[in-house]
């Protein structure tokens, strides 16, 4: 999918995913417009995260069709299709740094280092985890871990046709800078629902609601 369509309109036509003898998602069609924001909400095992990996590109549909900006994207990767997701695990490179983890995204675009390392730093700066940029992921406690996979999945989301989050509200611990925190998870809510030709996604359990 070509990056310079940036036309985040999906359509879900007819689609189902099977493994083996269930059935995670039926018949679903779906159209969400760019420029929109978008929160699946539902009990644990309903399918939302199955739903949002077949969009994203990290399963494929049964049957049905996926379409992102009028294309279809069906057997494309994530990179190809343009989405950008942080999974409920923190997914942070256990050999570089918070900073390098945060920055890697804009060194696949081609970034400068310091023009990436600069960004970064400014997300750090928002959740207050600018003094441990040099640190590796195994150094940090849990709540920081998480702090820096925000940081690290709110940048690509800048430059992506699709943004979403798993989960990401209710993994917050609310005695760790929760403002901060949801600051920053907000930021890139009001970017997603801002930036032209950009649709964001938010999973969450029907228990937990923003």
């Amino acid at each position: 999918m070509s990056s310079g369509t940036r036309n985040g309109e999906i359509r879900i036509v007819g689609v189902t995913k099977r493994f083996g003898d269930m059935t995670a998602v039926r018949d679903l069609s779906l159209t969400i417009p760019d420029r929109s924001y978008c929160c699946l909400l539902g009990p644990s095992g309903c399918g939302k995260t199955t739903i949002l990996r077949m969009i994203a590109g990290h399963e494929t549909p049964t049957t049905g069709e996926i379409r992102i900006g009028g294309a279809a994207v069906t057997g494309l990767s994530p990179v190809q299709r343009g989405t950008a997701m942080m999974f409920q695990s923190y997914a942070l490179f256990p050999h570089r740094s918070v900073l390098d983890n945060v920055a890697f995204s804009l060194k696949l675009r081609g970034a400068s280092k310091a023009d990436r390392h600069r960004q970064a730093r400014d997300l750090l700066a928002k959740v207050r985890m600018e003094r441990f940029a040099d640190r590796l992921p195994a150094q940090l406690s849990g709540g920081q871990q998480q702090r820096a996979a925000l940081s690290a999945h709110v940048l690509p989301s800048h430059h992506a046709n699709a943004f979403f989050l798993t989960r990401q509200r209710q993994n917050i611990k609310k005695r760790i800078l929760p403002r901060q925190l949801q600051d920053l998870l907000d930021d890139g809510i009001r970017h997603v629902a801002e930036k032209a030709n950009i649709v964001g996604f938010e999973l969450l359990d029907d228990a937990v609601r923003p």
